[in-house]
């Protein structure tokens, strides 16, 4: 499916293992959960969702307590 960015942030929001498997690898965890996007929309979504890295972070730590 092509990717919606609202989709996208949905997912990692409520996912903790694509969270996870973003931070190793955003193109494989993208294409993993069935998201497909194109190089533009790839560089936004990186820069969106590592610039709320350490928000996010810190809820993994409550989640995982």
């Amino acid at each position: 499916m092509t990717a919606n960015l609202q989709d996208i942030l949905s997912e990692w929001q409520s996912n903790l293992a694509f969270r996870e498997a973003f931070k190793q690898n955003p193109e494989r965890a993208l294409k993993d959960a069935g998201f497909e996007v194109n190089p533009d929309d790839l560089a936004k979504i990186k820069a969106m969702l590592t610039l709320d890295q350490s928000k996010n972070e810190k809820l993994d730590d409550r989640i995982s307590k």
